[in-house]
């Protein structure tokens, strides 16, 4: 069991590192470019649900901080259930 948390901690940590990766690589680098691509192809499925609620404002996008915050909350909740659950 300890497995599937370590599992479930990685997993989240390395959606928030593309995650802040995305964010960072859309102020410097183009946008086709392949890094810059490969990693919206991975980020984007978990940031077109919040793009539905949350419209930019004044041209700046907040979704990748709200999709963090999503993230973190998912993964505190998933541990704490499959630590009860040793």
């Amino acid at each position: 069991m300890e497995f599937v948390i370590l599992f479930v901690q990685i997993f989240a940590r390395t959606t928030v590192f593309l995650l802040i990766l995305h964010v960072v690589l859309s102020m410097f680098m183009s946008s086709d470019r392949p890094l810059r691509l490969g990693i919206t192809r991975i980020v984007d499925p978990i940031l077109s649900p919040f793009r539905r609620f949350i419209k930019p404002l004044n041209g700046i996008d907040f979704t990748p901080a709200i999709a963090i915050v999503a993230v973190n909350l998912i993964e505190i909740l998933l541990t704490r259930l499959l630590a009860q659950l040793i």
